[in-house]
């Protein structure tokens, strides 16, 4: 575990009184500087009054510019300039340790960026109680959790959805133990808390209980006091509460010092011998708070240390475009080191020798267990050779700040998998197109491969006499891919949910989970957040390109999309693929060639002419040339382009980036279309942007198109 940087704030008087302790720089030197700032009661009373009124603020498009507005006067007047420097110089993990009850310093903001987003950020209250001495974790490979939700007065309906979330995002990690509603009794939780779990979660009411002081409220309305908790807790569980105000206490009060009740329910924790607690410091948005809960499981269970994993949920929910308007990737805090594990990190195996491969290598993507300093990618523990072999990659690759490696990073687009019957075709369609779109505009930073080149090329290698997963790992091994990207769709009541797992190659390991839930008539939004969350999960930051391709895919498209997938060719039947003896890669196989020759072949002349020709037959809305081209036209299709047509006035068409893979009489062209008009409904000119693969077979001497859709 790597040691934090420390800073110490002091209240003295009419000072705050500074000290930085970097491990790394200050071992053994024998002087320390300290700073002396003046900062009188009613200043930093009326920092706290502002702070406050911003996190109880309600979700407006304008918080992240108020947050930036207040955290920088915050910055400006707690930091002392002589500080300011040191401090943003920091790489790792910040541990504060303070007298001063009540500063967000998640929210402080350095012109650059807010603390809570900058530094893996916990804090350590300094008092005069006596502590007692927490054991050891216990470090199991296998974490056992304890989910919590309490809803006795039937006044917060997120309770169950969440516990529901909470447990789907846990099983895959951990044996989860669940009491939720009456089964949330007293005598149940107490009994729990003395089993000894590795992680609490609890979603419910946070209240007063008959002498005045904070408890959790369960079953029956019955309290359950910090003290209660304090005596009955056993082993050192991580523990996240999402109740109102969890770590402020229950009374709307932004100028006491809140944080000095000790009796506090986060204290109760703490002092039962909690590793650390995440709480909030005001009422945050259920749904926002569920979600950031989510990715800070998945990330602490990696596993990585509990502050950067709380570092990384606040980074995402940023990113989001609608969680980002609300106060709750600034609202939760950590009490404990930041730099502490909740887990042991599993144990990396003996290096192999290095064996020559001509696939390009993709970057360096899987931080260390130890530490992973926000924009940097450190070197890993181990061997003084492992150091210098990281340190020399990560120079070679201009690893840094902001800087991408010269490789780009290559993954795989699969397929989006259907869960369920209520889904409509045309939703995993698009889905798919929109997720490869916002991939190809990151070029070159990004080299996606989709689903049907994988399996194109795939056949063409001959891997066939394995599993599937098995031969897509075997060819993702070949391709350089260092990830595979799974989409997954469900539809229940109106209401879709979009799932994204992240799976490392060639490890197998799941890198990341993400999701998002809506309603069905605002599908079109769900896409552009799930493939922003994408991005953010690839470390990827979006390019002015996709964020304006991702600001002009609105829910007005809707029906175009859904209208614009009936119009596609395809799917074709499994039997009438080309096919080869299992094992055996067929003797025209060109396709390697044609994908990076630098001269284009006679073949791809071909391709480019069908392309340009089904273009121009689109754009001038000619049904017949469009059958001509196909290897079949159904009634479906033809009546479907028609009602296309129909709405589509003025309609100018492009296309670009085609990418042609050849295989004998087969091949596969993947190319971005566009396609610009009037609707004739509205009169307003719309625009929209798919990135699709298109099957294509040769008919007597002349090229096709047989598919540009996945096979029913």
């Amino acid at each position: 575990m790597r040691l934090p940087a420390t800073l110490y704030a002091e209240r003295i008087e009419r000072y705050i009184r500074y000290r930085l302790e970097v491990p790394e720089h200050d071992v053994g030197l024998p002087l320390q500087q300290e700073f002396s700032h003046i900062l009188d009661e009613a200043t930093v009373l009326a920092l706290r009054q502002s702070a406050d009124a911003l996190l109880r603020c309600e979700e407006t498009a304008v918080f992240p510019d108020e947050a930036r507005r207040r955290g920088s006067v915050l910055y400006r007047t707690l930091i002392p300039p002589g500080l300011r420097d040191q401090l943003k110089a920091l790489t790792g993990p910040l541990f504060i340790c303070t007298s001063l009850y009540g500063v967000p310093w998640e929210l402080l903001y350095d012109d650059e960026e807010f603390w809570g987003l900058r530094y893996a950020i916990g804090k350590r209250i300094m008092m005069s109680r006596p502590l007692t001495m927490a054991g050891a974790a216990a470090l199991r490979s296998r974490p056992r959790a304890l989910v919590v939700g309490s809803d006795p007065r039937g006044d917060l309906p997120i309770v169950h959805s969440e516990v529901e979330r909470i447990c789907e995002t846990l099983e895959r990690f951990a044996d989860i133990r669940c009491v939720s509603g009456k089964l949330a009794s007293f005598d149940e939780v107490t009994a729990y808390l003395r089993e000894g779990f590795d992680l609490i979660h609890y979603c419910g009411h946070v209240m007063a209980d008959r002498r005045g002081g904070p408890a959790l409220l369960l079953a029956d309305e019955t309290p359950l006091a910090a003290e209660v908790i304090e005596r009955n807790l056993s082993g050192r569980p991580l523990v996240f509460l999402n109740g109102c105000a969890s770590a402020r206490g229950t009374e709307h009060e932004a100028t006491a010092a809140w944080e000095e009740r000790l009796a506090n329910v986060a204290y109760g924790f703490l002092f039962g011998g909690a590793l650390a607690v995440v709480g909030t410091l005001c009422d945050v948005s259920d749904r926002h708070a569920a979600s950031l809960a989510e990715t800070f499981y998945e990330q602490v269970l990696r596993p990585l240390p509990v502050g950067e994993a709380l570092r990384r949920a606040r980074e995402r929910c940023r990113a989001d475009a609608v969680s980002r308007c609300s106060a709750t990737w600034l609202s939760f805090v950590l009490y404990g080191n930041p730099a502490q594990m909740m887990l042991k990190p599993a144990a990396a195996p003996p290096a192999a020798a290095p064996k020559e491969t001509t696939a390009a290598p993709g970057p360096v993507d899987r931080p260390p267990p130890d530490v992973v300093p926000h924009g940097r990618w450190p070197a890993r523990r181990g061997s003084l050779w492992a150091a210098i072999v990281a340190l020399v990659i990560g120079l070679a690759a201009g690893v840094g700040y902001n800087l991408w490696p010269r490789a780009p990073l290559v993954v795989g687009v699969m397929d989006v998998t259907v869960r369920g019957n209520a889904v409509d075709r045309w939703m995993p369609n698009t889905t798919r197109d929109c997720l490869r779109t916002v991939l190809t505009k990151e070029k070159p930073h990004i080299r996606p491969y989709s689903q049907q080149e994988i399996d194109f090329m795939r056949d063409q290698m001959g891997i066939k006499n394995i599993e599937l997963a098995k031969r897509n790992i075997e060819l993702a091994k070949r391709l350089g891919v260092s990830k595979m990207i799974d989409p997954k769709l469900s539809v229940a009541e109106s209401n879709a949910t979009l799932q994204v797992d992240i799976v490392e190659i060639p490890s197998g390991i799941l890198d990341a989970t993400e999701s998002v839930r809506g309603r069905v008539d605002k599908f079109i939004e769900l896409q552009n957040q799930i493939s922003m969350k994408v991005l953010q999960a690839l470390g990827v930051k979006p390019t002015d390109e996709v964020l304006k391709f991702i600001g002009e895919r609105t829910n007005d498209l809707l029906e175009y999309y859904k209208l614009y997938n009936e119009t596609l060719p395809g799917g074709e039947s499994e039997e009438s693929k080309a096919s080869t003896p299992d094992g055996q890669a067929p003797e025209t196989s060109s396709w390697l060639a044609v994908a990076f020759a630098q001269t284009p072949s006679a073949e791809d002349k071909a391709i480019h002419a069908l392309l340009e020709q089904y273009r121009a037959a689109l754009q001038s809305k000619d049904l017949e040339e469009l059958a001509r081209l196909q290897a079949e036209m159904t009634e479906a299709q033809r009546s479907a382009l028609v009602r296309y047509f129909e709405n589509a006035k003025d309609l100018a068409i492009r296309i670009s980036d085609v990418e042609i893979l050849v295989a004998g009489d087969e091949a596969l062209a993947t190319f971005t279309r566009e396609d610009v008009f009037t609707d004739a409904r509205s009169g307003r000119q719309l625009h929209f942007e798919v990135r699709i693969s298109s099957v294509l077979g040769r008919q007597e001497g002349a090229w096709k198109i047989r598919s540009l859709k996945k096979p029913s």
